[in-house]
């Protein structure tokens, strides 16, 4: 088990992180500066689960978390997404599920599923379902009309994950898919993408 995690981290895949964990935080400002619904600060955790399976993701993770405490130390419990959504699409990548549109659309929905189960969670046990976010507004809105607060916030988490997660599932597989075979092959999971190539 630990010699097949160790395999998975090579020299590319170790600067690979820190370039997801750089990516994460862009993301994460632009969202915090614009309010969006979509949340934009995981784009680099999941390009590292494409790239490299999940344990690669699960660094970059947590990595990111701990840089995002600079600026947002409030948010740390979402790590819990994060570890989740690493392991899902780092698992799925492994698995060879983003080299078909059928497998990537279901990929795509158990991960927006999963997240959204977590971040629900998360949400309603550490902030009370409310965190100053886009979505939060969404949220409010339907409390304040007398919606049911579980139902509203895993509603409203759902949707939100389920576009933002795929969104920078679909970015990823596009950079993917830019690279050529020379560099991917250098990657755990870039075989996958190469073998799926040549079909």
């Amino acid at each position: 088990m630990f010699n097949k995690i160790k395999q998975d981290f090579n020299s590319m895949t170790i600067l690979l992180i820190p370039i997801g964990v750089a990516i994460n935080f862009i993301g994460g400002q632009i969202n915090s500066a614009l309010k969006l619904p979509l949340h934009l600060d995981t784009i680099g955790t999941i390009l590292s689960s494409v790239l490299a399976g999940p344990w690669v993701g699960i660094s970059t993770a947590l990595a990111g978390k701990l840089v995002s405490m600079i600026t947002s130390p409030g948010y740390f419990a979402f790590i819990l997404v994060s570890l989740g959504l690493a392991t899902a699409v780092g698992i799925f990548s492994k698995k060879g599920y983003f080299t078909s549109v059928p497998k990537s659309l279901l990929a795509m929905l158990i991960t927006g599923l999963l997240v959204a189960i977590i971040g629900s969670f998360v949400r309603i046990t550490f902030y009370g379902g409310i965190t100053g976010d886009g979505s939060s507004l969404i949220i409010a809105t339907l409390l304040a009309n007398g919606q049911e607060m579980v139902k509203s916030i895993f509603g409203v988490v759902f949707i939100s994950n389920l576009a933002d997660k795929s969104l920078s599932i679909i970015l990823s597989l596009l950079v993917v898919k830019s690279m050529p075979d020379r560099l991917l092959i250098k990657y755990p999971c870039g075989p996958i993408y190469i073998n799926s190539r040549k079909k």
